[in-house]
């Protein structure tokens, strides 16, 4: 298989602000939120040709919703896109493997790196956000709010984390306070070409998945916000929760 990128990230870690930074680079072709157990909710294939034009009319029925081995439609994509000269990057879908509400089981385990990491020159790298502040967001959608024990999400959260340090990861606060630095230390991670004209094109680049009330907004500047404290009951159920704090220690976070 040709060089292929796994970016691994949880629910409202700012996934789909970076996303359209990092699709906006000129060498990279961007499939977002896709992951084995999700093809039938958000294809791979459909994105594929619609999007990049890896494949063709007549191609795109054999893949569709699901059609074919996940593994090695990643392959050919990898393969279409690396001769454009491009390197093919997957925003995994983590949701999935580490909270799965309201679709799946977790399985605190990436399967997207356990199917496509053998036999192939797989380059993994994370992007995380505090956990009390991805939290907060994660309550703001209609699909997650009041359906997420918070222990289960701290376990979720736990397990992201240990993932994270072990291949390496970025913080989203990080990137908001010096954007161009991040993005060029996180295109090393995934082993991509950084490109300094993404400031020119990422407000405008479309060709991704994520909040829905958020895709159609005009994008400002990137800027650090405001931090919200954690209701005070809600508080003291992070602070006696021991996964908070392994997962605060993992990320360099202050758990406070």
């Amino acid at each position: 298989m040709p060089p292929l990128s796994l970016w691994l990230n949880l629910a409202r870690s700012g996934g789909t602000l970076l996303a359209r930074c990092l699709g906006s680079m000129r060498s990279v072709v961007l499939l977002s939120e896709v992951h084995p157990l999700g093809v039938r909710l958000i294809d791979p294939a459909e994105q594929a040709f619609r999007w990049h034009k890896l494949l063709k009319p007549g191609e795109v029925a054999q893949w569709r919703g699901g059609r074919g081995r996940y593994d090695q439609l990643i392959a050919l994509l990898a393969a279409r896109a690396s001769d454009q000269g491009k390197t093919l990057l997957l925003r995994d879908w983590s949701h999935l493997d580490y909270l799965g509400v309201p679709f799946v089981e977790p399985a605190f385990a990436s399967r997207s790196s356990q199917l496509l990491g053998p036999g192939s020159d797989l380059r993994r790298f994370a992007t995380v956000r505090h956990p009390a502040d991805q939290w907060m967001s994660q309550q703001r959608l209609d699909l997650l709010r009041g359906r997420v024990d918070p222990a289960a999400y701290l376990r979720g959260c736990r397990a992201f984390a240990e993932l994270a340090a072990e291949i390496g990861f970025a913080r989203y606060e990080d990137f908001t306070a010096d954007p161009d630095a991040e993005l060029a230390r996180i295109c090393r991670g995934l082993g991509l070409e950084f490109d300094p004209a993404w400031r020119d094109r990422y407000r405008s680049y479309a060709n991704i998945t994520g909040d829905e009330a958020t895709l159609g907004e005009r994008i400002g500047e990137i800027r650090p916000a405001a931090r919200r404290p954690l209701d005070p009951a809600l508080r003291d159920t992070f602070d006696a929760n021991p996964d908070y704090a392994d997962a605060c220690r993992l990320l360099g976070y202050d758990p406070a």
